[in-house]
């Protein structure tokens, strides 16, 4: 292989690479976007819980909701 071939198939190489690069980050924002949605709707759901539990314990009374009643 000459110098000019050796000079061109590094230059391929290199633009594969910074190709393969640009997409790569592409898809990690995608990726990234995606958890944030994920945590902010299970953050949500906490919150959901949260207050589903405590209307239980309200409407229970004094008994909290991980107590077993009195008849187990």
């Amino acid at each position: 292989m000459s110098k000019s071939d050796l000079i061109e198939d590094l230059q391929s190489r290199i633009a594969f690479l910074e190709k393969h690069v640009t997409e790569q980050d592409a898809e990690m924002y995608k990726l990234s976007k995606r958890v944030d949605s994920l945590v902010k709707a299970a953050k949500e759901q906490k919150a959901q819980l949260a207050a589903v539990a405590e209307l239980n314990s309200l409407s229970a009374g004094d008994m909290p909701a991980d107590e077993k009643p009195p008849h187990y």
